[in-house]
């Protein structure tokens, strides 16, 4: 992927017909897809050049790579065990930041113009090779060294070139002094020289740019409010994403409402930047909070992981869905700030859907083809009130324990956000000793994977371990058994049972009569029940069943997307009612049941 930077003004350049009117040369930097690139800000400066540090021990060398008086770029990018970025200084990729996670520290891999800088200058740590090219995998012993600076780790990160110079690389230090030439490429010049630039600058060489974006984003939210005229409502959840969705909202001329998922687990700093920009704006602030929610489920489901995100439904989706149905039951249109750079599966979102989760909502997304520095841009030109956190290396907000987070997240949470981090410790740590896994599963945060670690991962934490769930199933042709580590109510479950069918009792068991065909359900000893029918779809449906009577996160999901509304809440926990006059058995309950999805349907594949 293309990145364009006017070299005249040491920028970005976000068009090229305007590079061409005032930027007498352009650079193109081939940048890492998705290519979603962001400004360093102070305290990222500062990471990065820590990074340098870390890896060359060299102070001046990490400034003259990492300048604090120029415009800095950084690109997330995979490939490593954790959080890593490419940093882009003068249009040119000097290297990229990586979080080990076993010293647990931001470390430094230089690549092309920084390695020809650190050649160039004879800093840190290189090495020129009495070779004519460099394989990469190739292990130089030391009596290859021509000359150079090296370490006395191993596991360090080289600055390589050719005896000729024609080729450049980075090595790392291995066993028995052999250098691993891990990359290689045709030399590269050095950087440029250094020139003082600034965001103000990146700002006024793409003004005409970003108004004209901005301009086409209120077309477009204009266009589509007239369309379907229901209340519009801002998701705003104190990202820098959602705060230019809300400024574009403000510009249609609209009456709009903000809505604030409150998941009690926000940066201090999201709730006054929440009340600043309602206040800005003018518009009726509507909290849908989540109150102490996550920290009961916690409980009853255990830690939330990747693959196992069972708090998403809990303590985002249940209460948005509360708050906002009870307030537009007649539904309305929700602005979300969504960009397709952010993920591959909000690329596949378009600008204009109905939400899976959300009943009645018509979701609206002005900046799906949006880059993080095209945000950045205009949330500076508009100088509105951004969230602080940004400015403490945090470059993604919400959830400040998600387990979405990096493990380099995670530690700076640990710091800056301590009670929190410190509570969510303490029940992982819980939950780890009950189930006798391996210390790596919380010193490494493996709590954050429920099936199968990542290849990264896995290479770096040799460990195998199986996290027990709260509900076992055990399927064969045609018997299905689940078993539960806590009650079951047998009276919230019968009720459930009504769903699929006509119950009838029979010898110590019930039958079940329905559309989906027969099923004998019998209700065991320890909290087990056995599920006997020919119906793979039905004895699935009925173990969800089983899990929604003894496990609830109390998020009423189940109530809020019956069409019915022929279920009804009668109590803390697994406590409803279903009448049977009103359900027509399209069980949307149970796909919406946080309960059933995680810990029976996901899984049932993989288990029968």
């Amino acid at each position: 992927m293309e990145l364009l930077w006017c070299d005249d003004l040491n920028v970005p350049l976000l068009d090229r017909e305007v590079g061409a009117r005032k930027c007498g040369s352009i650079s193109i930097a081939r940048i890492t897809r998705p290519g979603d690139v962001r400004p360093a800000f102070p305290a990222d400066i500062e990471i990065t050049r820590k990074a340098v540090i870390n890896e060359f021990n060299d102070e001046d060398l990490a400034k003259n790579l990492i300048p604090n008086n120029e415009v800095v770029l950084l690109n997330k990018i995979p490939g490593y065990a954790d959080q890593a970025d490419e940093v882009i200084v003068r249009g040119r990729i000097v290297g990229h930041r990586f979080y080990d996670i076993k010293k647990r520290m931001w470390r430094f891999r230089p690549l092309y113009e920084g390695v020809s800088e650190i050649l160039a200058l004879k800093r840190g740590y290189w090495a020129i090779i009495n070779l004519n090219n460099l394989p990469e995998r190739y292990d130089v012993h030391r009596d290859l060294v021509l000359e150079g600076s090296l370490p006395n780790t191993k596991y360090v990160h080289v600055a390589v070139a050719t005896r000729d110079g024609r080729y450049h690389g980075v090595a790392k230090v291995m066993r028995n002094d052999r250098l691993r030439v891990i990359k290689s490429w045709r030399a590269k010049d050095r950087l440029p020289s250094p020139k003082p630039s600034s965001l103000e600058d990146f700002i006024e060489l793409n003004r005409d740019y970003l108004e004209r974006k901005a301009r086409r984003a209120v077309d477009f939210l204009t266009k589509v409010f007239n369309e379907y005229r229901k209340p519009v409502v801002v998701s705003y959840s104190g990202g820098k994403d959602s705060l230019v969705v809300l400024d574009l909202t403000a510009q249609t001329g609209v009456k709009f409402y903000i809505v604030f998922n409150d998941t009690g687990l926000e940066p201090y700093e999201t709730y006054e930047n929440v009340k600043e920009v309602s206040r800005r704006y003018g518009a009726e602030l509507i909290v849908a909070s989540a109150g102490d929610s996550y920290w009961r489920a916690i409980r009853e489901f255990g830690p939330p992981a990747r693959d196992f995100r069972w708090c998403c439904k809990v303590i985002k989706l249940g209460p948005i869905t509360n708050t906002l149905l009870n307030r537009f039951p007649l539904g309305y249109i929700s602005v979300v700030g969504q960009r397709a750079y952010e993920s591959f599966q909000r690329a596949r979102i378009p600008r204009v859907s109905v939400s899976r989760w959300v009943t009645k909502d018509i979701v609206v997304a002005p900046i799906q083809d949006w880059t993080a520095l095209e945000v950045w841009g205009y949330v500076l030109m508009k100088g509105l009130p951004y969230n602080k956190a940004y400015e403490y290396g945090f470059d993604r907000l919400g959830c400040v324990i998600c387990p979405a987070n990096e493990l380099a997240e995670l530690d700076a949470v640990s710091e800056r956000y301590p009670s929190i981090y410190k509570r969510l410790e303490e029940i992982i740590r819980e939950f780890s000793e009950s189930q006798k896994l391996p210390r790596e599963f919380v010193d490494y945060g493996l709590w954050r994977w429920r099936r199968e670690l990542p290849g990264d991962i896995a290479r770096y934490v040799k460990v195998k371990f199986r996290v027990q769930y709260p509900v076992d199933i055990k399927d064969d042709n045609e018997t299905t058994t689940v078993s539960v580590d806590r009650s079951i109510s047998r009276g919230t479950f019968l009720e459930f049972l009504k769903m699929l069918g006509k119950i009838e009792q029979g010898d110590g068991a019930f039958v079940v009569k329905g559309k989906l065909g027969d099923a004998e359900v019998r209700l065991g000893s320890n909290n087990e029940v056995i599920i006997a029918s020919s119906n793979k779809s039905l004895r699935v449906e009925i173990a969800g069943l089983v899990a929604r009577s003894a496990i609830c996160g109390e998020c009423n999901l189940c109530i809020n997307w019956c069409p019915t509304k022929a279920l009804k809440r009668v109590g803390p926990g697994p406590a409803f009612i279903v009448d049977e006059s009103r359900c027509i058995g399209c069980m949307l309950c149970s796909r919406a049941c946080p309960s059933a999805q995680y810990l029976v349907f996901r899984r049932f594949d993989s288990i029968s």
